[in-house]
């Protein structure tokens, strides 16, 4: 039950963007052009493609903020509206160009972009930032009216408190709360409490917000290094990690160098016991031949002699017999 009530407080939030919007040419009011309570999106009418004009007709838009257009919004039957060029700036509705606003104009919550900068010689300007945060040009769009961002330190200064709500995937609400203020940007913050610009705060001092520290990320109650910001490598570390490159090949390579030369000692023993074994196989072999040569050649003048003796008994049997004969 708890489920369904949240989802249905999520749609009812998300109404202004579901509900049916007018195409172009379609009818529309004008006076039904707002910011949306929680998120101070500009609502109108017209759908994507148009904005509201003053007769009550949604005509295609004239310009665009945006450099680089979701592709939601590309429609090849639809013109890409063009970018301001400088010196004007594209209003919400995104109706035409207009020119910059002079300070003490009115200007649409949070368009900075809508405000002429100051010259360099008429007011300070942004301090640069060390942690390559993203700084204006001096102008600012507090409390609906444009002004420069020349407050120094220890002055006066103005505040404007604007409240975000969100919703996650679950349909749960969270909020996100920006504070601005016309204090030197890069160089000072308004407090909340005294309406004055105080310094910002370096790494590892205390804070409260993001807004105090010079890093604009308070961490734990401490400023600290902003995570998406560029990491500095000193010399001496380029150095240090340059002879420990070297250092770690040229380990390797006497690592390398002694397995190889214990694998060559191991293959030499093996192969010199291979032709070792190799010549007493061949020293067997000629052995055993000679022996079974001497054999032979043994074996064979025995038998001439054997053949000789025989011989000479039949020579000197046939002797006495011829002695007997003859008596």
């Amino acid at each position: 039950m708890l489920t369904t009530v949240i989802s249905l407080l999520f749609l009812l939030q998300l109404f202004p963007y579901v509900i049916a919007r007018s195409a172009l040419y379609g009818a529309c009011d004008i006076a039904n052009n707002h910011l949306d309570i929680n998120t101070k999106a500009f609502v109108t009418d017209c759908d994507s493609f148009g904005y509201c004009s003053t007769n009550g007709t949604c005509l295609p838009k004239q310009c665009r903020r945006d450099e680089y257009i979701l592709s939601s919004l590309l429609n090849k039957n639809i013109t890409i509206p063009p970018l301001c060029p400088n010196g004007f700036f594209c209003p919400d509705d995104s109706s035409n160009c207009l020119p910059l606003i002079n300070v003490d104009g009115e200007c649409q919550l949070n368009r900075d972009d809508e405000c002429e900068p100051p010259q360099l010689d008429k007011v300070l300007v942004v301090v640069p930032n060390p942690f390559n945060e993203p700084e204006g040009n001096g102008s600012i769009c507090l409390l609906g009216k444009c002004m420069w961002s020349n407050v120094t330190l220890n002055q006066n200064c103005l505040i404007e408190n604007t409240t975000y709500t969100g919703y996650d995937i679950s349909g749960i609400s969270f909020i996100n709360t920006v504070i601005r203020d016309n204090c030197i940007q890069g160089k000072g913050y308004c407090d909340i409490n005294s309406n004055t610009c105080f310094p910002l705060l370096g790494l590892n001092q205390p804070c409260s917000m993001d807004r105090e520290c010079q890093s604009f990320n308070c961490e734990r109650n401490f400023c600290n290094v902003p995570p998406e910001s560029s990491i500095k490598i000193g010399k001496w570390e380029y150095a240090l990690t340059g002879i420990s490159i070297g250092i770690g090949m040229l380990g390797i390579l006497s690592i390398l160098l002694l397995m190889h030369r214990r694998i060559q000692k191991r293959n030499r023993i093996i192969l010199e016991e291979y032709y070792k074994e190799q010549i007493g196989y061949r020293n067997s072999i000629i052995s055993f031949h000679s022996a079974l040569s001497h054999y032979q050649q043994k074996e064979k003048r025995s038998s001439i002699n054997e053949e000789g003796s025989r011989k000479s008994f039949s020579n000197f049997s046939s002797q006495i017999t011829l002695v007997d004969s003859l008596k």
